[in-house]
Parts: structure tokens; sequence; C-alpha cells
């Protein structure tokens, strides 16, 4: 059955259809304020001349802790499969090292850090991955390499945004605002006949395009993902009503987008903000210390008076000789008192932040901001306390890692090839006959991964429970306390390249084991 091809019109419109929906949140807008909050640029449209408004910006600190406490222990993969089989074991070991590598190259560690607090501000946060066929890779005869992008919430369309499941979706638009000038080159290049047509566009709804000149100005390129009927992704781009690339069928069956909402929302694609409601307090409390520093400034301090019948050119407070009108013993000044400040301003106002932050989580406690502790044992356990509720975020942050963990393994099946990997072997000694395991460098078909990965377990947890440091060292604690019998229970344990020629000094050990067992069989029997 042919299926009925894409137009641009098409994708504009559907493009249209999900900036409504993200309208009718006010989610654009509402985006720009959380960041602006976040970044400080808390007196946005305040137009004075004797005024310095004062930012007392807790809103960052409040953001930042909570990510840190999800990214402080950094995540890991470990890749099994579920049926007990020599080939699979290897493709496995073959996709971590794999992954370890796109993620050390494209930064993507790095990137969590973003995403998460993209996350916390804007409600959610996404993962992108392409293909550049021109990408180097290091590696000589081997061209090619996967990008990762980190994308706002705003700049993504879901064909069904009444649910966040991204695999499930009808299509995917990717929103991106590129320069024209690179564009309509890329388009030439391409063989495409309308590239003139390319031209510049407004796009307000989108951080950031508020401050570019009206030279600076870019056109929004559409990215359209869908799956044909084969169950493989098919995808498009467009620039306005110019195809910039045409329909593209790729061997993936998932689609290149990890997403993740940090509170998620009942029947929508956006999470909830979690800043937004803490904004008006923010507010509040700057608007109080700063109606505090103007009274400091203005009423604090006392206040010469004078007659300014007799200082016609008013008072000069560093003049060493002063001239007056008239008889100088007339001159009469005085001092006007200070007025001042109510002693609850600065309880109330400092309650109100105090308060913000203990509904936000991040009290001083939590924060460390304790001076001359009494019970630190305490503190720990207001600190652990404190945290528990970001567990549920850290649990969807590990579902993230796992989605684009398959993503990566789609990606290695329809893009990779054969390429030269490293991989463990079992080589016997002719002259000895003993055995040992030696890594030696060997090409793989990367077309022969089980694509879907339904025959794959990939655990997801903070990077030191996979650490092999720790690994061994709860082995040597095993050790110690005799709940591993011997050496070679243990030595079976170790994590793999911790011991060289591990399976030979198995052997050894087993050998002398045996040996020991017949010489004592054999002193038995003298004995009786």
């Amino acid at each position: 059955m042919n299926e009925k091809p894409i137009t641009a019109e098409q994708v504009q419109r559907e493009y249209e259809r999900g900036k409504d929906y993200k309208n009718g949140l006010n989610l654009y807008e509402s985006v720009k304020i959380c960041e602006r909050m976040v970044e400080g640029d808390q007196w946005a449209g305040l137009k004075v001349k004797q005024l310095r408004p004062i930012t007392m910006n807790f809103l960052d600190p409040i953001c930042y802790y909570k990510v840190a406490q999800i990214v402080s222990d950094d995540v890991g993969q470990e890749i099994e499969p579920f049926l007990p089989d020599e080939e699979a074991e290897r493709a496995a070991k073959i996709i971590e090292q794999s992954i370890d590598r796109v993620v050390e190259r494209q930064k993507i560690k790095a990137k969590h850090r973003e995403i998460l607090r993209d996350a916390f501000v804007d409600g959610d946060a996404a993962l992108y991955f392409w293909f550049d066929a021109d990408a180097k890779t290091g590696m000589d005869g081997v061209q090619g390499d996967i990008i990762a992008e980190s994308i706002m919430n705003t700049n993504i369309i879901f064909g069904n945004p009444q649910s966040a499941r991204v695999q499930r979706q009808p299509y995917i638009i990717i929103v991106q605002r590129v320069p024209v000038e690179e564009e309509r080159e890329k388009a030439k290049k391409e063989g495409v006949q309308d590239w003139e047509s390319i031209t510049g566009d407004s796009a307000s709804e989108y951080k950031g395009e508020d401050e570019l000149s009206e030279t600076d100005k870019g056109c929004t390129k559409l990215t359209r993902f869908w799956k044909g009927e084969d169950g493989f992704v098919r995808f498009m781009q467009v620039i306005d009503k110019v195809i910039v690339k045409q329909e593209t069928v790729a061997a993936m069956t998932r689609y290149p987008l990890a997403y993740m909402s940090w509170k998620p929302r009942k029947n929508s694609m956006h999470g909830v903000r979690e800043i937004e409601p803490l904004i008006n307090t923010q507010i509040a409390v700057n608007k109080q210390f700063t109606a505090l520093g103007t009274q400091v400034l203005n009423n604090a301090m006392p206040k010469l008076v004078y007659n300014k019948r007799q200082f016609p050119d008013g008072w000069d407070a560093e003049a060493q000789t002063i001239g007056v009108v008239g008889d100088p013993t007339q001159a009469l000044t005085g001092v006007a008192g200070s007025m001042p400040i109510p002693t609850d301003a600065f309880g109330i106002t400092n309650n109100l932040l105090d308060t913000a932050k203990n509904v936000a989580g991040a009290n001083d406690a939590a924060l460390g901001n304790i001076k001359n502790p009494d019970n630190t044992s305490a503190i720990v356990a207001v600190q652990q306390a404190t945290a528990a509720p970001l567990s549920l975020t850290r649990l969807s942050y590990y579902q993230f890692v796992e989605d684009y963990t398959r993503i990566l393994i789609d990606m290695f099946h329809a893009y990779y090839g054969i390429r030269h990997v490293k991989t463990t072997e079992t080589v016997t000694n002719p002259a000895t006959g003993e055995t040992s395991e030696q890594t030696v460098i060997k090409e793989y078909d990367f077309s022969q991964l089980p694509v879907d990965a339904m025959d794959l377990n990939i655990n997801i947890g903070a990077a030191s429970y996979w650490a092999e440091t720790l690994q061994t060292a709860t082995l040597d604690n095993l050790m110690n306390a005799k709940v591993i019998p011997d050496a070679v229970e243990y030595l079976k344990r170790v994590p793999e390249g911790m011991v060289r020629d591990k399976a030979g000094l198995i052997e050894k050990i087993e050998r002398a084991q045996q040996q020991a067992a017949q010489a004592q069989l054999m002193q038995q029997g003298g004995a009786i």
C-alpha cells in the first residue's frame, strides 16, 4: 500500500496546530518568564531613574540545589542479555563500549545537568540525536558519528500533545532557528530548486529572539519524523514552503528523541514548571528589600537643615569657608533626626524568604547554611529527608537515560555498519595447553545488533553502583568475612580487565587445589 507523500504545507499546518496547543498553556511566555527569573533578570521592563532596585535571587540556588541532588551521583549503564548466549554477551559488551564512546565524545554527561536544569525551570527537556555523515571519527576509513543536542520544550511538537510517550507519537516535529544564509547555501548544494525562496522570519515566541536585531533574524527549520507502515522512521525538513530535505527512510525503528518532565502533568506532553509558583514570592521579596534599601538611603541618616535665605548658593558640606548673606551670627542651622525603620520590617521580609525556601525544599539545613552546628548527624538527616521527594524525579531521569540508550543502540544498527571494536577472546597456548583471555581489535558488523533491544536488559543507576572499584571493594569485604569461600570464587566475580590473565590464574589455583586434595587423600590412606 502506497503512503501519501507529506507536503510542506501539511508540515506547516501541523506546526501551527502544535503552537496553538502550547499557546493554550501559555507555554512560550511562561518559559520566557521562568528563564528570566532564574537568570536574575527579575526587574525586566521597569523604567526608573532615581530608584536602584534590589534583586535577592533565591530561585537560582533552589534550582541548582535540586539539580545537584539528582546528578551528584552520575549515572551509568549496564547492558546484559536476558538469555545466556555467548554471542549476545559479546554484543552487549560492544554496545557498552560504543555508548561510552558517544557519551564521551558528545559530552552527554555534561548535558545531563543542562537538561535537568531546563526540566526544572521549563517543565520539560529533551535530547535530540542525529547522524552526521561528514563527522570525523578518528578511525581510519570510518566516517560519520552520532550528534547529541539538547532541545527546549518550546521547540518540540508532538502529533498527540496529550501524551508524553515519545515512541507512540504519530509524528514529531523538531523546531530549529537557523541562519538564513547558511540554510540557503545548504539547499543550493542539495539541488533544491526554490532555495532562493528561503528568507528570514520573526519568531518572537522563542527564547532569545527578542534580543536579536532585524539583521540577525533567522528562519524556522522544521524536521518532521514519522513511522511508516514498515515500522521504520522517516524524516524530512521544511523551511516555510520549501522542502530542503526530501522524505528519507532511515533504518531506525525509534524516534531519535529522549524526553523527560520534571513533574508530569495529567493528559499533557508538558510537565509542571516548579519554579512558576515561586515567582510572585520572589517579586515580593525583591520589592520589600528595595523598599528597605530606599528607606535606609533616604531617611535612616540625620540631615542638616539650614536657612535658605542665609545660604542662597546652598550648603556645601565639603567647603572650607562658607559665605552667608547678612549677619553671620544669625546664620542658624539645625539637624533633623533620622526616621527609624520598623523593627518588624526585616523580620517579615526574612520570614517570607525562609518560608519560600522551606516550601521549595531548599532550606538552610539542606543548603548547608548553618553556623556553628551542634548536631551534625541531625543536619545530615534533615538534608537526606529534604532530598527524599526528589526520588520520583530521579527515577524519571533514569528512565530518560534508558530511553536514549535504546535510541543509541537503534542508531548503531542503522548507521554504523562495520567498525573496529575492542573485544575479549580466550586464547590457548599450543605449547602448554593453558588458556588466557586477551583483548583484541576486531571488525564488528553493527547491523547485526538486536535493534528492538527486547532481548537486552538495560540497568540504569548511579555510576558508582556499577563502578569496578566499588565491586572489587565489596568482593574484598566478602572475602575477608569468609562469605566467599576461596580465591577461585573471588576471581570469577572480579570485573573483566581488573586482573590480567584471570582465566589462567583461576586454572592454576584450581589445579593447585586438586593437587592439595589428592595429597591429603594419600596421607589419610597412609595413616589408615
